[in-house]
């Protein structure tokens, strides 16, 4: 039992993120691979792959997902919670707990894991995103460490206090300790979360024995399916970009939310246009992707009016690519480059890799372990006020190295083959067989 509040919707053209297409790249793969008995349950009207029993939850006409406000969000995630719940306990006799695994692709989305568990069936968890950091991180702008704030939690809970908390904290704080402790297994995608968790968690909720209950499945590359694209759809790109041979391309990919960080990689450019670096130097960035839920919106306004500030450095946005644009708008760039303030994994650094460019990222969760110095460079950030003077110098370093680019964008694709997705695919698998009773 596969369950997945991102689930059934065209990733071709909806900005939901990596967790969304990381679940359906799973299911695709197990349902090519002859997997049987696999029952999804999502949120979306498509089903994610022929041969699979969907179900869309909750019944109605369903949310826009990517036009929600914070408590739109709320309101959905408790809502898909509800209805996965009791939609699986009320088929206790065809899907029992002795013979289902119930594997949550979520994590504040996710069905009320407790009452599952109680219910005999295992349950294992997929980390895309530490909600507890990602809210640290984006709302509090990360003034104390995350283990802080849930031990903090624990000793409300403790005093009975959690009740007096918005639901919306709840859906952070309890979600996550609820999915903590009722999960046989944890699998997380870097080193990096798994050492936060087991700070933020470990002594601290029922479960116990976290660090043994974890493993870290890097997601790495699947196969890219899109055709080449033709020398005439390059040249309109170029066209279309005043891109020549002197152009230095920059492109980043993602979702346009605040803890992509964006705005820092803008305020880098304004910073070398203002000390007269860009001088002499033709420089185009292309933001692909588009406004995410909750955020976005407001986000992209911002990052569209720093974009127009700007002088020398043009931008553009390109909206959000299939996978046929994805792998022509990698063939423009030399450097792609991810200034995220908050990253789980980092699928776009290996779709970038995948196609041959040289990275250039801040230092988030699995970057070391995607990157080495062959073919990126990492930029830590020492707190957010220095992050674009760093992201500035180090664009400026490598600013007429193409010789350099190259090699390491032909290093990044090596890299990239041996980090198959299949191999993630069987982790997770076997992970999700190991845990049921003999």
């Amino acid at each position: 039992m596969f369950i997945g509040s991102h689930l059934g919707y065209p990733m071709d053209r909806t900005p939901l993120g990596g967790g969304a297409m990381v679940g359906l790249r799973l299911i695709r793969h197990w349902a090519t691979g002859g997997l049987r008995g696999l029952t999804v349950l999502g949120s979306g009207l498509e089903a994610p792959a022929a041969g699979v029993e969907y179900i869309r939850l909750p019944a109605g006409p369903g949310y826009d997902l990517v036009r929600l406000s914070e408590f739109e969000y709320a309101r959905f995630c408790r809502d898909f919670e509800a209805a996965t719940t009791d939609w699986l306990l009320a088929r206790r006799d065809r899907l029992p707990p002795a013979r289902t695994t119930v594997l949550v692709n979520d994590v504040s989305e996710g069905p009320t894991v407790a009452r599952l568990a109680e219910a005999g069936y295992p349950i294992v968890s997929l980390w895309h995103v530490d909600v507890v950091d990602y809210f640290n991180k984006i709302y509090l702008h990360s003034l104390v460490p995350p283990q802080h704030l849930t031990r903090l939690y624990e000793r409300c809970r403790r005093l009975g206090l959690s009740g007096a908390v918005p639901d919306l904290l709840r859906i952070v704080f309890d979600k996550q300790r609820e999915t903590v402790a009722h999960s046989r297994r944890l699998i997380v995608p870097s080193r990096s979360m798994a050492e936060t968790l087991a700070r933020c968690y470990d002594g601290e909720a029922p479960g116990g024995g976290l660090a043994g209950r974890m493993s870290v499945v890097p997601w790495g590359a699947w196969a890219d399916e899109a055709p080449e694209p033709a020398p005439e759809r390059l040249r309109e790109l170029r066209q279309r970009y005043h891109i020549d041979e002197r152009t230095v391309v920059l492109m980043t990919l993602s979702r346009i939310s605040p803890e992509k960080g964006i705005h820092l990689l803008l305020e880098a450019l304004r910073l070398l246009e203002q000390e007269g670096r860009l001088e002499g130097r033709d420089v185009v960035l292309l933001i692909c992707g588009e406004a995410s839920f909750m955020q976005g919106a407001a986000y992209c306004r911002r990052v569209r009016a720093a974009a127009a500030g700007l002088g020398r450095a043009k931008v553009y946005f390109p909206g959000y690519l299939d996978a046929a644009g994805k792998k022509a708008h990698f063939r423009l760039a030399q450097l792609f480059v991810s200034p995220s303030v908050h990253e789980s994994y980092g699928l776009n650094l290996v779709e970038a890799m995948q196609a041959g460019l040289a990275v250039l990222a801040s230092d988030h969760y699995g970057v070391r372990e995607i990157l080495d110095d062959s073919c990126g460079v990492v930029v830590p950030y020492s707190g957010l006020a220095a992050a674009p003077r760093r992201l500035a110098e180090a664009l400026d370093a490598v600013w007429g190295q193409d010789g350099r680019l190259a090699a390491m964008g032909r290093r990044a694709r090596e890299r990239a083959a041996a980090m198959p997705f299949s191999r993630a695919a069987e982790a997770v698998l076997a992970a999700c067989q190991a845990v049921q009773s003999p």
